[in-house]
């Protein structure tokens, strides 16, 4: 093989793991903001104090289980 082939072949594995280096952390960073924003929504939905506006009101829970 040529030295040129030898060059081209080094180029697309920099280019591969230099990709690979930068879009993990990305990655991570969308997925713990993803998780955060899950967990803060479920937790508004679970809070029967926001029905009424701080006003005393009737909830009828159904638990079907």
């Amino acid at each position: 093989m040529s030295k040129n082939s030898f060059q081209k072949k080094d180029l697309k594995k920099h280019i591969r793991n230099k990709t690979i280096r930068w879009s993990t952390p990305i990655i991570i960073f969308a997925s713990i903001i993803s998780v955060y924003l899950w967990y803060e929504n479920s937790k508004e939905i679970n809070d029967l104090s926001l029905i009424g506006k701080g006003e005393n009101v009737v909830v009828q829970v159904h638990d079907p289980g």
